[in-house]
């Protein structure tokens, strides 16, 4: 064996000690990558505002520079503009794109300079200034890889020496030499990371920090705001209530006396949803009688028909004698056999006859309560009518209080997805129930309710009891959960948020006393999770 041959091996096999070890992991899944977060374009202009509008100018490709025109208070973009500006020796006019609130200038900047703007829109007059208006920036160059020939020029020494020792029969020296090469750490994989070489995506923002969204994704989200103000609301409570029926279109028919319902095919019984007509047949009775009243009745029956036919027999003599028998005898008679006639008729029709049950109100029956053969008492209610366009909202109110200081009222369900009903207090009771332990108001829906409202539905009556002084508000929904944090997205420039924490005081309808907003602090009513996501 030659001494390059036994060099080699030894080389090879330190050169092998010293390749790392590649541990895997467990149970990760590479084929997908993780899904990027949401981003907004950094491109930013330059800005200024006044108190009545907010301009930004950024320079466009094509040699042109877009405007985009905002209210200051609203963040609104503001269409139909007429704007004039000068820049330098240059002059022209704002020409309006097809997007709201972004105007076009022919004109782009070669350096630095201001720029004046004179905005006339919405009956509003202005002269804005923006100042260091600049060409765009170049994008900076990506800064070259190190090159992997490096790391081999640096092996040159480190393999020179041994290569020296080894003509020099030192064996000893070579092996020491190729042992002082550190050896690599395992190589160890692991989970959360993307191995595919792009940039990392900026981390969500934090509660406190401002974070920028060019004025175009404001335009294009639609980002609105509100100035936080002192503010007087209507102190408003809600208490329960129910739909009932207009006490004069409805009815409740019940019989006069104990008696069972009779299956007749020309008055059959009505069924729920049924619109009926006041004097219409609903139920057809048959008084019921023990043996002993049914006796007593026929008897009644008998002599009245008895005295029926002696009156018939007498009034025959009368006539039959002419002038023997004077005009008075004749007359009374003929009444005394008449009222003989409605006496029969009426204990032929109600103690041994059938009763006829007419509906008293038109309407549509609600409800029937009663079957053919069923024997019902004079408590027992055998039909319900309504007019489901006649109803009121009855409220149970708790505090004597409240019930003493209702203004307007309104009345919401979840039943109805068409808003609140207006209401009209029509009365509030003098008494507590004593089933409930409430006072009870009675209120009418307002002309134009929309349809819907059934008896017997449970609804949420708000009342509105008086006005509340909130310091700083803002509507309740500008305030979001931030990381578990209450917070207000707050324009603090015309392109930058502050996600500011604050303290919710109280929730007075739809507006929320903060602490942490100051009277005049432009607050994000539209589009807070856009804002909030932006990196």
């Amino acid at each position: 064996m030659s001494r390059f041959s036994l060099f080699g091996g030894m080389v090879a096999a330190l050169m092998a000690a010293q390749i790392p070890l590649a541990l895997a992991h467990g149970g990760e899944d590479h084929s997908t990558p993780p899904p990027p977060l949401a981003q907004v374009s950094p491109q930013t202009g330059t800005a200024a505002e006044t108190e009545m509008f907010q301009a930004v100018l950024q320079a466009a490709p094509g040699g042109v520079t877009l405007l985009y025109l905002a209210d200051t208070d609203t963040n609104a973009a503001i269409s139909g503009a007429d704007i004039q500006a000068q820049a330098g020796d240059w002059q022209g006019q704002g020409k309006p794109t097809p997007q709201a609130g972004v105007y076009r200038l022919d004109w782009h900047p070669l350096a630095v300079t201001d720029v004046t703007l004179t905005i006339s829109a919405q009956g509003r007059d202005d002269l804005l200034l923006i100042g260091g208006f600049g060409p765009a920036q170049p994008a900076a160059a990506a800064a070259p890889a190190p090159l992997s020939w490096v790391w081999a020029l640096a092996l040159i020494p480190v393999l020179g020496v041994p290569a020296a020792l080894l003509l020099r029969r030192r064996w000893v020296a070579v092996v020491a030499v190729l042992a002082l090469l550190p050896p690599d750490g395992p190589a160890l994989a692991h989970s959360g990371h993307d191995h595919g070489g792009g940039d990392q995506p900026a981390p969500a923002p934090v509660a406190g920090q401002v974070v920028t969204v060019p004025k175009a994704a404001q335009f294009l989200v639609g980002v609105l705001t509100e100035p936080a103000a002192h503010r007087m609301a209507a102190d408003a409570v809600r208490v329960p209530g129910r739909v009932i029926p207009d006490p004069v279109a409805y009815a409740r028919i019940q019989p006069s006396q104990p008696a069972r319902v009779v299956g007749d095919p020309a008055f059959p019984l009505p069924v729920p949803g049924q619109r009926v007509k006041r004097g219409e047949v609903l139920v057809v009775l048959e008084p019921t009688l023990s043996s002993l009243e049914r006796s007593g009745q026929r008897g009644a029956l008998y002599r009245v028909e008895s005295d029926i036919a002696l009156q018939e027999r007498e009034l025959a003599r009368q006539e039959s004698l002419g002038g023997v028998v004077t005009v008075k005898a004749l007359e009374t008679t003929r009444i005394r056999l008449d009222q003989l006639r409605r006496e029969r008729a009426q204990i032929a029709g109600t103690a041994l006859g059938r009763e006829l049950i007419t509906a008293p109100v038109d309407g549509i029956v609600a409800d029937l309560h009663v079957t053919p053969g069923e024997v019902v008492d004079p408590t027992k209610v055998m039909v319900e009518i309504v007019d489901p366009d006649r109803v009121r909202i009855e409220a149970v109110i708790h505090d004597p209080k409240i019930a003493a200081r209702i203004g307007a009222a309104s009345a919401t369900t979840p039943l109805l997805a068409d808003g609140a009903h207006g209401l009209t207090l029509l009365g509030v009771s003098p008494r507590i129930d004593p089933v409930d332990q409430g006072i009870h108001a009675i209120f009418t829906p307002q002309p134009g309710h929309p349809p819907g409202l059934r008896i017997g539905m449970p609804v949420d009556v708000h009342l509105e009891v008086g006005t509340t002084h909130l310091a700083v508000a803002v509507p309740r929904q500008a305030v979001i959960d931030h990381g578990g944090t209450s917070v207000v997205l707050v324009r603090v420039a015309q392109e930058s948020f502050e996600i500011r924490p604050v303290r919710i005081l109280r929730v007075v309808g739809g507006v929320a006393e903060l602490e942490g907003v100051k009277p005049g602090d432009k607050v994000v009513v539209q589009g807070m999770d856009q804002v909030r996501g932006a990196r």
